[in-house]
């Protein structure tokens, strides 16, 4: 199948046209609003960074002997334990579904490529 030229490199003509009556390149958009919330909750004051710190502190206290080094309130070890374990599985879901929006471009690779 022949390949078509486009302003960002060759692309493969069939998938081209297939992709055009098909992808909405809006989902694209989505996945950006997707990553600006994760990165928003990895990152920023009160996220999955500093879950993962106090989730450390009060392991490292518990299994390790470690001094208090946080004070012991709620949530408990199991339940921070759950909590970030439920939200990392939430993201690899996200995730996840970005890539399989995104997949399909993958077929526009030209024909002869490898």
């Amino acid at each position: 199948m022949p390949n078509t030229q486009t302003p960002y490199g060759p692309v493969d003509t069939e998938a081209l046209r297939c992709l055009q009556d098909s992808f909405d390149t809006r989902e694209i958009l989505r996945i950006v609003d997707l990553v600006d919330t994760l990165r928003t909750r990895l990152c920023e004051p009160e996220g999955i960074r500093d879950d993962l710190l106090q989730l450390h502190g009060m392991a490292h206290t518990v299994l390790n002997g470690a001094s208090l080094v946080l004070r012991a309130t709620n949530p408990t070890l199991v339940e921070q334990a759950e909590t970030i374990v439920e939200e990392l599985e939430d993201l690899i879901r996200v995730l996840q579904h970005a890539v399989h929006v995104l997949h399909p471009l993958e077929l526009l690779r030209p024909s002869g490529d490898t």
